[in-house]
């Protein structure tokens, strides 16, 4: 699975250091290599400059998140999480 959060200046002000702040916890820590709730193995986390996805009509989509091929606008930490350990309890 592979999940990029957009820091462009817009999201970042919109909190996605905290979404990345919560994946970086639950791929080291909670689904760590000991764990038995889940398996971030197969977990890919990446950061990106600006995805471009919030000018124009998408204004106040900000913050960004994409996982594999789905974009989740105005994303909180909570969301993203739910989503991203939904998949990696599946990797078990």
């Amino acid at each position: 699975m592979k999940v990029t959060v957009c820091m462009g200046s817009r999201c970042t002000m919109m909190g996605a250091n905290q979404i990345y702040d919560q994946l970086e916890y639950i791929a080291n820590e909670l689904c760590g290599p000991e764990s038995e709730l889940c398996s971030s193995k197969n977990l890919e986390l990446n950061i990106s400059k600006c995805l471009n996805l919030c000018k124009g009509e998408n204004e106040r989509k900000a913050p960004i998140v994409v996982i594999d091929d789905e974009i989740v606008y105005n994303a909180t930490p909570q969301v993203v999480s739910e989503k991203v350990m939904e998949a990696l309890r599946q990797d078990i």
